[in-house]
C-alpha cells in the first residue's frame, strides 16, 4: 500500500489517531517512562564500572594481573546483559532471544578466552552496556521536561494568582523580525513584507489560567507519546544488541 492511500485510508487513521489518543491510559506508556527513568542511575554505574574495568584490564595485562580484571569485567558484562534482557522484556516488551554463550561450550583457559574474544553475544553486551549511559542522559532530560513543561501548565489554575508567581510567557523584551519577500522585475522591485511581533503574555485571571491548563493537557500528550515512541526505539535497540538467535523467549 502507498503512503498516500495509507493517509488517506479512514480505519488506519483512526487507528493512529486512537493510538496516540490512549497513550495517557497505556500501561506500557508508563512502563517505557520506568525504564528510561532507570537507565539514568544504571547508565552511570554500568559506564563507570566497565570503563574502569577495561582500563586497569588493558593497561596491567602485560604483568598478567589484569587478565582476572578483563575476565571479571566481561563476566559482568555478562550478568547485566541478562538482566537488561528481562528489564527490556517487561517493561517494553522486546522480543529477545537468549543468546548461545560461546564460552561455555569452550573448554581450558585458551579456548575460552577465543571464544569470548570472537563471540558477538558478548560484544554485543558490551556494546549495549556502554550505551546505556546516552540512553539514560537521553531519557532523563526527555523525563524532565515532559514532567516540568506538562505539570507546570496543567496546575496553572492552582497557582497563577499566588504572591510573586509568574505565569505565561515572559518575555525580557518583545521580538519584533520583519519578514520580506522581493522579486525583481524589469526595473522594478515586486515584494511583500510581513512584521512579526512577539510580547509576553501573562496570565492574571481564572479563565487564562484554565486555558494555560488546557495547553497543559496538550503538551501532556505530546510529551507521553514522545516517551511510548523513546521506549518503542529502545525495545528495538535492545533486540538488536542483546538479541541472538531467532526463537523469541518470553519470561511469563
Amino acid at each position: 500500500m502507498a503512503l498516500s492511500d495509507a493517509l488517506s485510508d479512514p480505519p488506519a487513521n483512526r487507528r493512529v489517531a486512537e493510538a496516540v489518543l490512549s497513550a495517557p491510559f497505556r500501561i506500557r506508556t508508563y512502563a517505557a517512562a520506568a525504564y528510561l527513568a532507570l537507565s539514568f542511575p544504571l547508565g552511570i554505574a554500568y559506564f563507570v564500572c566497565t570503563v574502569v574495568g577495561l582500563s586497569l584490564g588493558v593497561s596491567l595485562s602485560v604483568l598478567l594481573v589484569g587478565v582476572p580484571i578483563l575476565a571479571a569485567t566481561l563476566g559482568g558484562v555478562v550478568l547485566v546483559s541478562i538482566g537488561e534482557r528481562v528489564l527490556a522484556r517487561r517493561l517494553l516488551g522486546a522480543d529477545i532471544a537468549d543468546p548461545s554463550w560461546k564460552v561455555t561450550e569452550a573448554s581450558g583457559i585458551a579456548d575460552r578466552a577465543l571464544a569470548a574474544a570472537t563471540d558477538l553475544a558478548v560484544w554485543g553486551a558490551l556494546l549495549f552496556v556502554l550505551s546505556k549511559l546516552i540512553i539514560g542522559v537521553a531519557g532523563f532530560t526527555l523525563l524532565t521536561v515532559v514532567l516540568s513543561v506538562g505539570a507546570s501548565l496543567l496546575a496553572a489554575p492552582l497557582y497563577y494568582d499566588a504572591p510573586g508567581a509568574s505565569v505565561g510567557l515572559i518575555l525580557p523584551e518583545p521580538i519584533r523580525r520583519e519578514l520580506s519577500v522581493v522579486v525583481p522585475w524589469e526595473q522594478f522591485e515586486v515584494g511583500v513584507s510581513f512584521i512579526v511581533r512577539l510580547t509576553s503574555w501573562e496570565v492574571s485571571t481564572l479563565p487564562g489560567a484554565l486555558l494555560m491548563s488546557l495547553f497543559g493537557v496538550l503538551a501532556a500528550l505530546v510529551g507521553l507519546n514522545v516517551v511510548s515512541a523513546a521506549g518503542w526505539l529502545c525495545a528495538r535497540w535492545a533486540e538488536f544488541a542483546l538479541g541472538a538467535g531467532t526463537s523469541p523467549v518470553s519470561d511469563d
